[in-house]
């Protein structure tokens, strides 16, 4: 009898494992996809919507105010607003650090960055990124997401990745690639 009622039990269990795995499986094999509504705030300005820039080739950087790499990446960063604003690129940075609306002006005058500086909570970042409960890792920072000119996401960088190490080449080479190597 005790093996009946086990089996009874776990046969739904591993239904639900098995629908669970094949769902994150699908996730995470769709990189490219339609990036999701994302509202950000500013400090004494209107909230941006992620939408405006559609028809642009968008730098989306995740960051954390207080975060050496994230201030280094703001430096990288600005030096490339210059290069390729005028070529349809259109650079966007949102703090999701707890004490964001708190630090953002300082950290706007110490940068001086030439793009919005925006802030938002974490959970909005999660939900923007399509993080779930499955997904333990912790959000390393920066983290970038490029989205081309309709509204798709086409790579998505997170703080660990190599990337960084040398991130202004790095980002000029995928910017090129995105705008068509021109």
């Amino acid at each position: 009898m005790a093996a009946e009622s086990m089996c009874s039990i776990t046969v739904p269990m591993q239904r639900w494992l098995l629908f669970a795995l094949i769902a994150l499986t699908a996730w995470a094999g769709d990189k490219a996809r339609t990036a999701p509504p994302f509202t950000m705030l500013q400090m004494n300005q209107p909230s941006l919507q992620l939408s405006h820039y559609r028809g642009k080739v968008v730098v989306l950087a995740f960051i954390q105010t207080t975060c050496a790499h994230c201030q280094q990446f703001t430096v990288e960063l600005n030096q490339v607003a210059h290069e390729y604003g005028r070529r349809g690129v259109q650079m966007v940075e949102c703090a999701f650090n707890d004490d964001a609306a708190q630090t953002l002006n300082d950290f706007k005058e110490r940068f001086s960055p030439p793009y919005p500086v925006t802030f938002s909570s974490s959970a909005a970042v999660s939900a923007f990124l399509q993080r779930t409960f499955f997904d333990q890792r912790p959000l390393m920072v920066p983290h970038v997401v490029l989205i081309d000119r309709g509204g798709v996401i086409r790579a998505e960088i997170s703080g660990e990745n190599d990337f960084f190490r040398n991130a202004g080449p790095n980002l000029r080479a995928q910017l090129d690639r995105l705008l068509g190597g021109k």
